[in-house]
């Protein structure tokens, strides 16, 4: 039986309970007889209803199991050129046409093998960022919109990952599948972001000194992640048509506590590259 609209708000019936935990009538049953889920019994009403609000929470905490169980199967890795086919294909999925850059993709990582990391779920890309080292001017033509598609500049652009050569770094992309739940694609993000610190943290170790990080980004969901990874407006770039907005990231300056373990790991990698200088002997 269908709830009015009033109380649509707050319960569901029977058969939507059920459907969103994801079991048979059987175990529905034997789950409110248990108490495992609360049957609300209201005035006219035969059959019991269910607060959505435990039942989601019931829905997510077995989705978190579930993800929990499957972790072992999502790998972090960098990816290789050949990898890209599949980034491209998942880059159509969410921008169209606009995400079709197959071989710009590939020359991008083939001038710069360590700018892209993806996140596979068995053997299927699920996630993926773009942390590209360009050269200044570039990076400022780009959010100033005079460069339109970042994807149509050269690769005598970009830089390298090299011991003791400051670099700023553009995020192009930072995609996950939208293919999948809300939950899943959330664990898939923090794998990317887990996985992409630790890739930080092996280049600090090396001296790689990356000073700047910018992004762009137009979605509600894409501007509150950078604000809360540290990233600051640009007010004098955020001119662009397409209403997105363009963000700075001061990495050696900020506090924010990912980028903790590459900075320590920088210094001892700065200190490690310092030659020794020895006093001629007598």
């Amino acid at each position: 039986m269908k709830l009015n609209k009033e109380l649509a708000e707050l319960y569901y019936n029977a058969a939507e309970a059920r459907k969103i935990l994801g079991i048979d009538e059987e175990a529905f049953q034997y789950w409110g007889r248990t108490g495992r889920i609360t049957r609300t019994h209201l005035p006219g009403r035969k059959q019991a209803v269910y607060s959505k609000k435990e039942i989601n929470n019931i829905a997510s905490r077995i989705e978190t199991t579930i993800l929990a169980e499957k972790s072992s199967e999502i790998a972090y890795r960098k990816a290789t050129v050949s990898d890209m086919y599949q980034e491209n294909e998942l880059a159509k999925i969410i921008f169209g046409r606009g995400g079709d850059a197959l071989e710009a993709r590939q020359a991008f990582l083939a001038r710069n093998p360590d700018c892209d990391y993806h996140v596979y779920d068995k053997d299927k890309l699920v996630a993926y960022i773009n942390v590209v080292p360009l050269k200044h001017q570039t990076i400022i033509d780009f959010l100033e919109s005079k460069i339109g598609n970042i994807w149509t500049i050269t690769t005598d652009d970009i830089e390298l990952f090299e011991p003791g050569k400051p670099v700023e770094c553009l995020i192009i992309d930072m995609i996950t599948t939208p293919t999948v739940p809300p939950m899943q694609r959330r664990n898939y993000g923090a794998k990317l972001l887990k996985g992409l610190v630790q890739s930080l943290e092996e280049m600090g170790k090396k001296g790689i000194e990356i000073t700047k990080v910018y992004a762009i980004s137009r979605t509600i969901t894409g501007i509150r992640l950078l604000k809360g990874a540290g990233f600051h407006p640009i007010e004098t770039h955020n001119k662009r048509k397409n209403g997105s907005l363009s963000f700075e990231l001061d990495v050696l300056a900020t506090d924010e506590k990912i980028l903790h373990g590459y900075k320590v790991a920088l210094a001892k990698g700065k200190q490690k590259a310092k030659p020794v200088i020895t006093s001629p002997l007598a």
